[in-house]
């Protein structure tokens, strides 16, 4: 008889609990990590029994407590059959009814050795269960039974456990895909979503997170193998049910894995500490986001920098496009609807703007494929030398402002209001080039305002009418010139439309321009052939808008550069010799600090304020490598004593990631600290923005210069006329 009409020998009995033994291979425990697979000839060892009945029995009675009830409350009632196979004459092995089986024995135990209340169960069920026995001892049949009741059944398994069952009827009984679903009653679909997500989840097995996997984690899996986009990405051979880019799998493997944080030592010697980056995906609706921003090249850079996939997600085009989408539907819909009315005279006007400012768009999209898309990309990947010059043209109180003599290390001082902070975002702007949010950062976050936040009509009053910034940067010059204005343009929706800003930046032979509409109640709109920056630039200032998810970011540089471990060694070495490790905690973005003295991590706002800005003054410089930090009143917060070894720490930073630092300081301890521990004295300059005749001018020196002033005197640059 064909193997899917079989017919199997099966009757009813009863057999004392005595005699029944737990399956120690039933899928129900794989994913138990205690499981271990054993043959038929220790089935009844009493080890392998006591581990069964541990594994399906659970903590405090976990996974049996709810028959424990219902048996207490209501007798045993055999609803469901406990079916069976014959180890021997009188003794039989549960293929079906193993969990039922284990409470059985659990309450026989507790009910003889402890005397305890079995409430309505009748005691005579420990000699006489109700079993179905298989005379069959084929072991298709028996894993026929299993999957019948929980894969197609009403006793579903989890997804791990079902393909398992499913992979051992497929591979170790060769049964074919057909006979499978036959059997089972599933569609291929899902017996081949089951394999695929086996067999991709075997090469998780072969990498280096192998070792992390847990059944909960096998649902993303699933979705991963039936998500074209991914599959395409990952170049997915179906006949071999295998990625074959080692490259993109291996980041996707980390991705949904916890990753060990590295710290590396003065020689070079790598060890791993107990801090961890969480994963970065972790349920369906994580794969489904992926997928989506899988080729946008932004948006997986974000994912690499923040481990965060709803951020990367908004940082994509994709949200952009589902909007533009949507709008353009909506707008086709209407046009439809408006073609089945008879359209009355008096409603012309309208139309006929309406087609103006759809002419509008249409035109704009035609001209430019970067309307309200931030892109921006460095010109070089290295730098051979940073700014050498500057030029503040024109850009607030700074009118004509030469600066010659910029190192490595720039100091700049002066007393209140000379400029000091107004030259940091000069340098600023200037680095940003053509990029509109390079003016948006330096606006709202002097302005203390978070960035969904900004009043349109408030930022516009605070550009200034018109900015000229120059430099020589990497032995080329470079330039940017801002300016806002009303465009006379009727095809703009006058309703909502506040001004224009146009930024034209020229670095080396290279021209840029954008130009960002600014509307009262709906989006900015930014147009650029491209939108690219001299360098990566930070600038930090006690005075500006604290953003934590900003450290954040700077965190996960510092990790990832292994420049953490360098910094937490400073602090403590030179700030608090207790602390141990100061690592990101939590979704809320909080530092939490080890401490000997303290049992329990702390957050690192309990300590003082100069722990802390040293701390995050140091995460900048991985974020900023081949590039400048800007640093405003550098000393602030931080005791007098602690600011001469920082200097020394900022020096050997800025050699570590090739960067150039600019800092203002109204300190003369500050400035004097520099000077005396900085490494190569020729890699600083000094600098007093003095005024002079209404202007502020630069008094410039040298670090040799600065040096050999403050060895023959008390020499406070503050005060330079």
């Amino acid at each position: 008889m064909a193997e899917d009409n079989r017919q199997f020998d099966a009757n009813k009995k009863q057999v004392s609990l005595k005699n029944l033994y737990l399956d120690p291979n039933n899928f129900r425990l794989i994913h138990e990590p205690n499981y271990v697979e054993v043959s038929e000839q220790s089935f009844k060892d009493k080890s392998v029994q006591h581990r069964t009945s541990q594994l399906l029995v659970g903590h405090k009675n976990r996974n049996i407590q709810d028959i424990i009830d219902s048996f207490k409350a209501n007798d045993y009632l055999p609803v469901d059959q406990i079916q069976v196979r014959p180890l021997d004459a009188r003794e039989y092995l549960v293929v079906e009814g193993n969990r039922r089986v284990a409470t059985l024995k659990y309450l026989q135990s507790e009910y003889e050795q402890n005397a305890i209340d079995i409430g309505k169960l009748n005691s005579d069920i420990f000699s006489k269960v109700p079993i179905v026995l298989y005379t069959d001892s084929d072991e298709m049949h028996h894993l026929t039974l299993m999957a019948l009741k929980h894969i197609s059944g009403n006793k579903k398994w989890g997804e791990w456990n079902q393909a398992k069952l499913l992979e051992k009827m497929h591979s170790t009984h060769g049964l074919s895909e057909k006979d499978i679903c036959k059997r089972v009653a599933i569609s291929k679909v899902e017996l081949r979503r089951s394999l695929r997500a086996l067999s991709f989840l075997q090469q998780y097995h072969d990498s280096d997170y192998g070792d992390q996997f847990k059944e909960d984690k096998f649902p993303i899996f699933r979705e991963i193998v039936r998500n074209a986009a991914l599959k395409d990405w990952l170049e997915w051979d179906d006949g071999q049910y295998k990625s074959q880019n080692a490259q993109n799998s291996g980041f996707l493997f980390s991705l949904i894995s916890t990753e060990p944080l590295e710290n590396e030592d003065d020689e070079g010697s790598v060890s791993y500490a107990d801090a961890h980056l969480e994963p970065a995906l972790v349920t369906r609706d994580d794969i489904r986001l992926l997928s989506q921003i899988i080729n946008d090249e932004k948006a997986i850079e974000q994912l690499k920098l923040t481990r965060d996939i709803n951020a990367a997600y908004r940082s994509s085009n994709q949200m952009f496009r589902e909007h533009q989408q949507a709008a353009i539907k909506s707008i086709s819909n209407e046009i439809d609807t408006l073609g089945q009315m008879v359209i009355q005279g008096d409603s012309l006007p309208d139309l006929e703007s309406a087609l103006g400012r759809l002419q509008s768009i249409i035109n704009r999209a035609k001209a430019s494929n970067l309307a309200g898309v931030e892109q921006k990309t460095v010109f070089h990947d290295r730098i051979d030398a940073h700014f050498s010059e500057l030029l503040v043209s024109n850009y607030k109180r700074l009118q004509d402002l030469r600066i010659s003599k910029l190192s490595r290390i720039n100091l700049f001082t002066g007393i209140n209001n000379s400029g000091k902070t107004t030259l940091l975002e000069a340098i600023y702007l200037l680095c940003r080039q053509n990029d509109f949010f390079g003016l948006l950062e330096v606006i709202r976050r002097r302005g203390k305002i978070a960035e969904d936040r900004i009043n349109p009509e408030w930022f516009i009053e605070q550009i200034p009418p018109e900015i000229d910034i120059s430099g020589q940067f990497d032995k080329a010059k470079s330039t940017v010139q801002i300016k806002h204005y009303k465009e006379e343009n009727n095809q703009i929706d006058k309703s909502f439309y506040l001004e224009s800003v146009e930024i034209s930046s020229r670095y080396a032979e290279n021209s840029l321009k954008s130009l960002t509409r600014i509307f009262k109640g709906r989006e900015r709109e930014t147009q650029a052939d491209r939108i690219k920056i001299l360098c990566p630039s930070v600038f930090s200032s006690p005075f500006f808008l604290n953003e934590p998810h900003r450290y954040a970011q700077f965190h996960y540089k510092s990790v990832q550069s292994k420049s953490l471990p360098k910094i937490v060694e400073f602090i403590r070495e030179k700030v608090i010799g207790t602390v141990e490790d100061i690592r990101l905690a939590d979704e809320m973005q909080r530092f939490l600090v080890t401490d000997r003295v303290f049992k329990e991590t702390l957050d690192l706002t309990g300590y003082g304020e100069g722990l802390q800005r040293i701390f995050f003054i140091s995460l900048l410089f991985a974020s900023a490598q081949n590039g400048i930090i800007l640093i405003d009143e550098f000393e602030n917060a931080i005791h007098t004593e602690l600011i001469a070894k920082f200097a020394g720490f900022i020096d050997e930073l800025s050699k570590l990631f090739n960067t150039q630092v600019f800092l203002t300081s109204h300190s003369k301890e500050c400035i004097d600290a520099f000077v005396k521990n900085i490494t190569e004295i020729n890699e600083l300059s000094a600098c007093a923005l003095v005024e002079n005749e209404d202007r502020i001018v630069a008094r410039e020196f040298t670090g040799k210069e600065f040096r050999r002033l403050v060895e023959a005197g008390n020499v406070d640059l503050r005060r330079a006329k």
